[in-house]
């Protein structure tokens, strides 16, 4: 997708590039490693395209999701409270015990963050990854 849009962008005089990717990036999940794998190419990918891009105005970061209360993980949860056999609230209120903030994520927390990259106000961000977690991982890089 970066690649179709690079030469609209560049005739526009810039522009942004945000990958969604996940907080496994920094804290993989077992039993992923192909995600892993794949994730962390794309980390390697966006920095390199950030020094590639970044005299033409395109800006490529990086934004990785921790437990935002979307379908998919809603889907996650309903089925490892089958797996525990304990009701979907309760495997929600057990995930929210992993975050700092001691709660699940709302879609819009992240989409802030979108936006804000998204914005001319993040005019010096470039090649990096930023995480929305509420402080699920607990890597110190």
């Amino acid at each position: 997708m970066s690649r179709e849009a690079l030469p609209h962008l560049k005739r526009s005089g810039g522009g942004r590039i945000i990958n969604i990717l996940a907080s496994t990036v920094y804290q993989p999940i077992p039993n992923l490693a192909l995600s892993g794998v794949t994730r962390m190419g794309v980390v390697a990918f966006a920095k390199s395209l950030a020094d590639e891009v970044g005299r033409d105005g395109i800006l490529v970061n990086n934004v990785c999701p921790g437990s935002i209360l979307t379908e998919r993980m809603l889907s996650n949860v309903t089925s490892r409270a089958t797996e525990l056999g304990i009701s979907v609230d309760e495997a929600l209120a057990q995930r929210a015990t992993e975050t700092a903030v001691g709660r699940v994520g709302e879609p819009r927390e992240l989409a802030y963050l979108v936006a804000f990259l998204a914005s001319s106000r993040s005019s010096y961000i470039t090649g990096t990854t930023l995480l929305v977690d509420g402080g699920l991982v607990r890597s110190v890089l």
